[in-house]
């Protein structure tokens, strides 16, 4: 229950910027379809993806920078540094699966984006997984203040390393196929919270050792 005020807590805080998220989520897909035809929705799923967890992730660290008694706070109730970690986790995450069902109603609408592949979804979980696992640590470690560039730097590149990798014929989505597919599906899965669980622990080592006086 304590978790669940946690990750009210920050949605709380981007209230404000819901609408704009949903209308990435939304927009970025078909966006990205007319102008790169030959990845269908794929890329605009992926990019989509991105810009809302980070966008998301990154305000609610810019209100928690600003007002820096509130996290000092809640660590006097009876909400844990642990505790607060992994609800930011598991906020991340639920922006993902968000991200997710938009763009499946999206495909059952605009057919040009192709049919939802389970393939897509795995991968992206991976590729998320990876940019919360290294960023979330690093904020924890270094601070808001020194990292907050990193989000402009992930959006603006996006868009130009995404495509270059899915030019690459070592990196195809189809690869998956060779391979069982509950044995593919279940591995990258299994190995996207194990780069999660890592993280997570490395993030609460490392924020119970910063200084909230």
């Amino acid at each position: 229950m304590m978790l669940f005020h946690l990750i009210k807590k920050d949605v709380l805080i981007v209230k404000k910027y819901v609408l704009i998220m949903l209308a990435a989520a939304v927009l970025i897909p078909p966006f990205m379809l007319w102008r790169a035809p030959q990845y269908t929705g794929v890329l605009g799923f992926m990019l989509s993806v991105i810009f809302c967890v980070f966008m998301l992730l990154q305000y609610v660290s810019l209100k928690e920078y600003q007002f820096p008694k509130a996290a000092t706070l809640l660590c006097a109730a009876p909400y844990s540094r642990r505790m607060i970690v992994l609800s930011k986790y598991i906020f991340c995450m639920a922006t993902y699966v968000v991200c997710c069902l938009i763009y499946v109603i999206e495909t059952l609408v605009i057919p040009g984006l192709g049919p939802c592949d389970i393939k897509l979804f795995v991968l992206m979980l991976f590729i998320t997984s990876v940019f919360i696992g290294v960023y979330l640590p690093v904020q924890y470690k270094l601070g808001y203040e020194k990292t907050k560039f990193a989000f402009v730097v992930v959006i603006m590149a996006s868009p130009f390393i995404l495509p270059y990798l899915m030019k690459m014929e070592n990196v195809n989505l189809d690869f998956l196929s060779l391979l069982s597919p509950v044995l593919a599906y279940g591995g990258i899965i299994l190995l996207s919270l194990g780069i999660l669980v890592v993280s997570i622990f490395l993030s609460m080592r490392f924020y119970s050792s910063v200084d909230l006086a």
